[in-house]
């Protein structure tokens, strides 16, 4: 059965044994070879009744020493002269032809038996002879067909015998040779021993069988309920994992291929390739791997390609010769081993990247991973000291099939209470959308009860201008008749004041007719101007003194003398008209108060009533834009409609509106506006130009160059800004049609510093 390579190296060792025995006769005489080689080689004592113990250390092999049928016993015992490192019955990697001897003592007192078993049952070249009488009795012929299936049947793995009387001694030769792996366990128990082993090893194989059987017809009946292809990769997987365990205890040889050693190997290397291709297909299936991770999925795939090549190869091993057997036998465990390493690392980015509910892919892959590349490193003989106990691979490989089931099943379970969740929010959306459309017309009765409310207060504001205006119409007839008839100059002082007042006056009413009209735009357009804070709440107290003092409320308010703000007045005054009239509607006892106040560069205004307040709830609503307009429970409350438009102008100003305290004892709001201070530094149009970066500034009351300069600018109109005294409602439409800003002279250096032209400011 050996090559011209095996003939080669067994006629170069019979060559060197046969110098050696030249010399060992040379000092000993004839009969000193066979005694010093029978004292050499330690005997294992053994007791009737009881097992022997680790026979490793009594074990003496050599390598490759040819075919020991036709050599002197004495001179094969004398050869195998090397020893075994560590406990484990193991050889060094496979190809080599081994010659293994063993003496045994019967150390009782009475007559004993015993079996010896070698634990393997597939070997390209097995003998097993008794050293008798100076010549080999051959006891196991495993190259005999016949002989070969009568002792693997009776025994699961080649063994034989032993009976020895009281101090009786029997030396066993081996010779064997393997294509896989030289590891052989060796062992001499007793009979009850032995036969227990062999129930135990049939029980564990059937368990893991039965066991794979029941978790393959639960992943085909997954595969029937969810249509999910990793369910069929898995019970493939699985299957041939079953096929290993079965071959891996000898079961397949002894009943099927007693003679067909290479083929036993053939079918074993196919089963350890089909499991690894049909794992790593699974787990391309089930963690989808193309798409989640496309590097590690290449990999995959040439792991998969490579492994259908070597079971493809594995159909002509017996026509190759040992070298490429070898080869191929190496690359079956290298490929085996690189899925096994590989799939952990697969288990872990599907654990970060599907759900933690994978953990069990992690554990069932990792421990199938250590015991592959374990038993890998021990077959191979890399390390002869290594112990290799392949009954561990079968529950090994259930733990493994097991977890990554009950990954599948955890994975459904997530997938099914997401459904689940999905299918209750959907729910809950429909419900809401019936109640939304149950409550469109009480929607469309609080669009036009809000509608309403700013008509009338835009009809306020408009009549207070308009009453304003009869005021100065009064004040400017009266300052007429004073000049006429004052021609003294008696009266000068007099009519000083009074064409002050009625400036003021005039200024007011502008400011106020323009704040009705602003309302409803959402361009974005503002006109920044510097005024004092008196020049913003004294005309709202004008507006509601009258209203509040027809419920008996008081309207009061505290100003700091010296605030100035810079700010679109028309716009801020509509939003606190807003926030008043909200006080006046829901107080009925009490009253309210205004007051501004400068923090740093921040201007305060606080608006404070006795009302009725708002629930927690309500506060809430107001504070959520995403809510739709609120309405409290009970008669006369409101929509929210004049708080949210309020705050929609001062968030266009860079302002911040928010409710501090709403309760049975009244609610309390803030404004907070950018840009205040106790003074302002006069400035040119020109000079504000050259200290906003990105804006240009254009004198809008010299028309002409004005339309040249916006005609000629290279900014965008949306970053020019018109600087006008003209502060009326008309001049403000026109110009929110052409540019992106208005400022109102006189101008400031302040300005510069508005968030809304968002830009760097320098030095003027």
């Amino acid at each position: 059965m050996q090559g011209d390579r095996d003939s080669k190296r067994g006629a170069f060792h019979l060559v060197r044994a046969w110098i050696a025995a030249a010399v060992l006769l040379a000092l000993t005489g004839l009969s000193g070879p066979a005694a010093m080689a029978q004292d050499s080689l330690p005997a294992v004592q053994l007791h009737a009744g009881s097992d022997a113990p680790a026979i490793a250390p009594y074990i003496r092999y050599t390598r490759d020493g040819g075919d020991i049928a036709a050599r002197p016993p004495a001179e094969v015992v004398a050869g195998a002269s090397e020893r075994l490192d560590g406990r484990g019955v193991h050889f060094g990697p496979p190809g080599d032809r081994t010659t293994v001897a063993l003496k045994v003592r019967n150390a009782g007192t009475v007559a004993g038996s015993w079996i010896l078993t070698t634990g393997r049952g597939s070997l390209s070249h097995f003998r097993l002879y008794e050293v008798e009488d100076g010549r080999l009795e051959l006891l196991v012929d495993g190259t005999d067909p016949e002989a070969a299936r009568e002792n693997l049947r009776t025994y699961q793995a080649f063994s034989t015998e032993l009976a020895l009387e009281p101090g009786q001694e029997k030396t066993i030769l081996i010779d064997f040779l393997s294509e896989n792996s030289t590891y052989m366990p060796l062992r001499i128990e007793t009979y009850g021993t032995f036969f227990k082993d062999r129930r135990a090893n049939i029980a564990m194989v059937s368990g893991v069988v039965l066991g794979v059987a029941v978790l393959i017809f639960l992943n085909f009946m997954f595969f029937s309920i969810t249509g999910h292809r990793e369910f069929v990769w898995l019970a493939v997987a699985e299957g041939f994992f079953a096929l290993n365990t079965i071959h891996s205890e000898g079961y397949f040889t002894i009943f099927f291929l007693p003679d067909a050693p290479l083929l036993g190997v053939a079918i074993e290397d196919s089963i350890k390739c089909a499991f690894a291709v049909a794992m790593a297909q699974f787990a391309r299936s089930f963690v989808r791997t193309a798409a989640t991770f496309p590097r590690r999925d290449l990999v995959l795939k040439t792991l998969i390609a490579a492994g259908l090549a070597v079971i493809v190869l594995q159909a002509g091993l017996a026509v190759y010769d040992q070298a490429f057997r070898e080869m191929l036998h190496i690359g079956t465990w290298f490929i085996t081993v690189a899925v096994a390493l590989f799939l952990p690392f697969i288990g872990f980015a599907a654990m970060r990247q599907i759900g933690r509910q994978l953990w069990p892919l992690l554990v069932g892959w990792g421990s199938l991973a250590l015991f592959i590349i374990y038993a890998a490193i021990a077959s191979m003989g890399v390390f002869t000291w290594l112990p290799v106990n392949w009954h561990l691979a079968g529950p090994i490989g259930l733990f493994e099939s097991i977890m990554v089931t009950l990954a599948l099943g955890l994975n459904l379970k997530k997938i099914r209470a997401a459904q689940q969740e999905a299918d209750a929010n959907y729910a809950r959306s429909m419900a809401e959308r019936l109640a939304i459309s149950e409550r469109a017309k009480q929607l469309a009765e609080e669009k036009a009860f809000a509608l309403a409310t700013v008509n009338s207060q835009n009809a306020l504001l408009h009549a207070s201008g308009h009453d304003s205006r009869q005021v100065i119409l009064a004040l400017n007839s009266a300052i007429d008749v004073l000049k006429r008839s004052d021609e003294t100059g008696a009266h000068r002082e007099l009519t000083e004041i009074l064409q002050s007042s009625s400036n003021y006056l005039s200024e007011i009413a502008a400011t106020t007719i323009s704040g009705a009209a602003i309302v409803g735009n959402e361009s974005g357009f503002i006109a920044l101007s510097a005024f004092k804070g008196q020049a913003l709440i004294e005309p709202l107290l004008m507006m509601f003194r009258t209203l509040f003092a027809g419920k008996s409320l008081t309207l009061t308010s505290e100003v700091d003398d010296h605030a100035i703000i810079v700010s679109d007045r028309p716009m801020l005054m509509r939003a606190l008209a807003n926030l008043l009239s909200n006080s006046y509607h829901y107080t009925e006892a009490g009253g309210a108060t205004v007051s501004l106040r400068i923090d740093a560069t921040r201007a305060i205004i606080e608006i404070a009533d006795t009302g009725v307040g708002m629930t927690p709830a309500m506060v809430r609503q107001l504070a959520d834009d995403a809510v739709p307009r609120a309405r409290e429970e009970g008669a006369g409350q409101g929509t929210g409609s004049g708080f949210r438009s309020a705050r929609r102008l001062i968030e266009r100003l860079s302002g911040s509106l928010e409710i501090i305290s709403s309760g049975p004892a009244g609610t309390r709001v803030r404004i907070v506006l950018p840009c205040a201070q106790l003074a302002v530094t006069p400035c040119t149009t020109s000079e504000l130009d050259g200290a906003l970066p990105g804006w240009r500034v254009l004198d809008f009351d010299r028309r002409d160059a004005f339309r040249a300069a916006l005609k000629s600018a290279a900014v965008p109109q949306t970053r020019v800004a018109a600087a006008t005294y003209d502060d009326t409602t008309v001049t403000r439409g026109r110009l929110s049609e052409t540019v992106g800003m208005m400022l109102i002279k006189p101008l400031c250096r302040e300005m510069r510093d508005h968030p809304a032209l968002a830009a760097v400011s320098e030095e003027v």
